[in-house]
């Protein structure tokens, strides 16, 4: 008896032995076959980086191969000595693996094999304001003082902080690829504790872009094409500088053509055209997409600009456009209005360290491009509202002078205004959009100091000065001091 209970427990011993080194080298097996896969994994990874590396150097030979046969032929000559060819940078193992650092460095990871960049501008900014203000980390308007209350403030914000990224793709049509996209922090402020910190993510720009010699097509919300430029500020980062105050700038979705004909080196004419978003200045009634008075014709805003464009001459390099832009407005039951501008830009050195550069406007209704000192239409006062609009003339520009007396330090002084015509005014005083009483001028002023030491950091100060002149009544004015600095990547 006591035997067979021995046979017993060896016979379960073994069984059960014999279950452990089973469950044992199943576990091993899966762990073997997870590392194998992982193993696999890993080097189809490689390859596709091996690929991509020898791509980007093949197309470095390339390159090199193309100018040094270019700067022969022209020159008539061999390479100058320790000028680089591409035999010798074959050879060059440092060379070589300059480049290939370089490409890696360069590499987002994607879900493509094409290559993606990631960009941006870490921006911090303290600012003091005297007067009533609009906005007081980015102020546009001033208003009247209340008796007993003399307005001013003090503040710090990293709502102007820019996130951006870049993809190059393919050939489609012998055209070059490309996309980008830019956010900010400008979405509002939320309804929470310290939710005066916490800016909301916003949309600024993005595009799709296809790229031949002499031709360019872009599809995407960029500021308006045929106003192309802006004043230099670090304190308006989250809307240009001189907004209301006479530059077209809001970011428009919309699709332009631009071809290129030279004329010269370094010399072209440029021909852009194209359709836009009929914009209007009105606030959405509540979260969600809402047609505004342009969007409710069903039809596309047209523009076009012709420019003269040597701005990569070495000598005297400048550019001077003139452009114009139509749209139809249509307000509840009320017939249609036009909507037109007639622009003109300019950027011109003046010696080595000096630079001009300007843009100016006429129109009517155009406060959804930021013309007319947001407004585009008014009401008659004595009729009750919702039974006539009429059109908002205005007229507007800016100009700045830039100084750089150094190569990581500059200087900007720049004066803008824009005004609506008095007579409507006088007429239609009440504007359709809201927010405010209808305004009649609006100046801003500034000078900033811009200092680089490298091109990570920047550091910078500005000065401003407001002055709004209301419909009726007095002018109001008010000073903005801002200091910044950021980093960029």
């Amino acid at each position: 008896m006591w035997v067979s209970f021995q046979a017993i427990i060896v016979v379960v011993c073994l069984a059960l032995g014999t279950s452990a080194q089973e469950a044992a080298s199943s576990d091993e097996l899966a762990r073997i076959q997870r590392e194998l896969q992982q193993t696999r994994s890993e080097l189809a990874d490689s390859r596709r980086q091996i690929e991509e590396l020898r791509q980007g150097l093949q197309e470095l030979r390339t390159q090199m191969q193309t100018g040094h046969t270019t700067a022969a032929s022209a020159s008539g000559e061999a390479s100058a000595p320790g000028e680089p060819t591409v035999e010798s940078a074959d050879q060059d193992v440092g060379f070589l693996a300059a480049k290939v650092a370089e490409l890696h460095q360069d590499k987002v990871e994607s879900a493509s094999k094409y290559p993606v960049k990631l960009s941006g501008l870490v921006l911090f900014n303290a600012y003091r304001n005297s007067g009533a203000l609009d906005i007081q980390d980015l102020p546009s308007l001033a208003f009247p003082t209340t008796p007993g209350f003399p307005g001013g403030n003090i503040g710090a914000t990293l709502r102007q902080t820019i996130l951006g990224i870049s993809a190059s793709g393919p050939k489609i049509f012998e055209a070059h690829t490309s996309a980008n996209v830019e956010i900010d922090f400008a979405g509002g402020s939320p309804t929470t504790a310290y939710g005066v910190t916490a800016g909301l993510l916003r949309l600024r720009t993005a595009g799709i872009n296809l790229d031949w010699q002499n031709t360019s097509l872009r599809i995407g919300q960029d500021a308006p094409f045929f106003s192309p430029l802006s004043p230099t500020s670090y304190a308006t980062m989250l809307e240009p500088a001189m907004s209301w105050s006479g530059n077209l700038w809001v970011w428009t979705p919309q699709i332009e053509v631009e071809h290129r004909i030279a004329l010269q080196p370094h010399s072209f004419l440029v021909l852009q055209g194209g359709v836009l978003d009929p914009l209007t200045e009105e606030v959405p009634p509540f979260q969600g997409n809402v047609a505004t008075a342009g969007e409710a014709t069903r039809v596309p805003a047209l523009a076009g600009r012709i420019a003269y464009d040597r701005s990569a001459a070495d000598h005297f390099p400048f550019s001077l456009g003139f452009a114009g832009y139509r749209a139809r407005q249509r307000y509840q039951d009320f017939n249609q209005i036009d909507s037109w501008t007639v622009n003109a830009d300019l950027k011109v050195p003046l010696g080595r360290h000096v630079e001009v550069s300007g843009e100016g406007y006429t129109g009517q209704a155009v406060g959804g491009l930021g013309g007319g000192i947001w407004t585009s239409v008014v009401y008659p006062e004595p009729a009750p509202p919702h039974t006539a609009v009429q059109p908002m003339r205005s007229a507007g520009g800016w100009a700045q002078l830039k100084v750089k007396p150094a190569t990581r330090f500059e200087i900007n002084a720049a004066f803008g205004q824009d005004e609506n015509f008095g007579r409507d005014l006088r007429v239609f005083p009440v504007p359709f959009a809201g927010g405010f009483p209808a305004l009649k001028k609006n100046r801003t002023t500034f000078l900033n100091f811009i200092y680089e030491p490298n091109s990570f950091l920047l550091f910078a100060v500005e000065y401003r000065h407001l002055l709004t002149a209301p419909a009726l009544g007095e002018n109001a004015t008010g000073d903005h001091l801002n200091l910044a600095a950021g980093v960029r990547f």
